[in-house]
């Protein structure tokens, strides 16, 4: 199957894992939204919570400005003029606007979810991905994606839908900014772009359950080549400091002559520049690994779980 770079997608849960894989993401319910003195920022959207500053960003990769609070009015007027519109269009299938005096949100969204994924169509009423469509239409999304709760050993082909759905990076604890951070982060980008290739070309249409044994697989020899490379670091300096004949003679002629009171400024030169190639050694391997490391296809993961700790 061709390659499917998806970029943009809408998402019905865990928005920042999204974050993660997709340029644009656009939360599919954003009927919920609260002040909240603490972030410091309008916290929009249901099941999750995210900050317009934030929001911002992953509608259209706007970074908001905390200082005047232009994404905030931005969110707003999206809301205002598309989800208003949106929400009433979809009441027949569900309610997801309204005070949790009227309804329970969690009991309508999971009624909206199975209309969703069953395209229900009432007469007389537009089905509802058609609605959805011209919701995402109407933001600016045009080619998109829809990220769904996925389970089983279904088969799926785009990269990042692949991804989102093998929870390999825990973002739960993550903060918004570092999220957003990583999404500005060019190197970040550029390993992002690796990692996609990666499962295109090696999991296209294979199973989750093999991707994910597979890719535990792959996660494993990273880490024991980070350990071999590490010792081999080490050893190979080692040896490099006990095969230094030069070193070792020097030091025993500075001994010497300062047994007899004698120069040693000679000796201690010629210690420093085999001292030297030690340190240049173990900078070389190290530079090495780096390289190594952050070449390495799954290196997205790695890094983005790093910084998450």
């Amino acid at each position: 199957m061709s390659y499917i770079r998806s970029s943009v997608i809408l998402s019905f849960g865990n928005f920042k894992e999204a974050a993660l894989y997709f340029d644009r993401v656009l939360p599919i319910n954003l009927g919920r939204m609260r002040g909240d003195s603490e972030v410091g920022d309008v916290m929009v959207g249901y099941p999750e919570e995210v900050p317009s500053v934030a929001l911002s960003h992953l509608i259209d990769g706007v970074e908001g400005n905390r200082k005047n609070h232009s994404h905030a009015t931005r969110i707003f007027e999206v809301v205002d003029e598309h989800w208003t519109d949106f929400s009433k269009s979809i009441s027949p299938y569900a309610t997801l606007s309204g005070s949790s005096e009227h309804c329970d949100p969690e009991k309508e969204y999971q009624k909206f979810l199975n209309a969703y994924f069953t395209d229900a169509a009432l007469p007389n009423e537009l089905p509802i991905r058609s609605i959805v469509t011209k919701y995402a239409n109407g933001i600016g999304f045009k080619d998109y994606s829809v990220a769904i709760p996925f389970s089983g050993n279904g088969e799926v082909s785009a990269p990042a839908i692949t991804l989102s759905n093998l929870n390999l990076i825990d973002a739960s604890q993550a903060d918004w900014e570092q999220i957003i951070e990583i999404r500005k982060d060019v190197q970040s980008s550029k390993q992002l772009t690796r990692l996609k290739l990666f499962i295109h070309e090696n999991f296209n249409n294979k199973p989750l359950t093999y991707i994910e044994d597979d890719l535990s697989r792959s996660i494993d020899n990273y880490e024991q080549a980070c350990k071999k490379f590490g010792f081999k670091t080490l050893t190979s300096s080692l040896s490099m400091l006990l095969d230094a004949k030069s070193l070792q003679s020097a030091v025993g002629t500075g001994l010497v002559a300062g047994l007899f009171g004698g120069p040693i400024v000679g000796s201690l030169t010629a210690a420093s520049i085999e001292l030297g190639k030690v340190a240049i050694n173990i900078a070389e391997k190290r530079h090495e690994m780096k390289s190594w490391q952050d070449g390495h296809e799954l290196a997205y993961l790695f890094k983005t779980n790093e910084n998450f700790k």
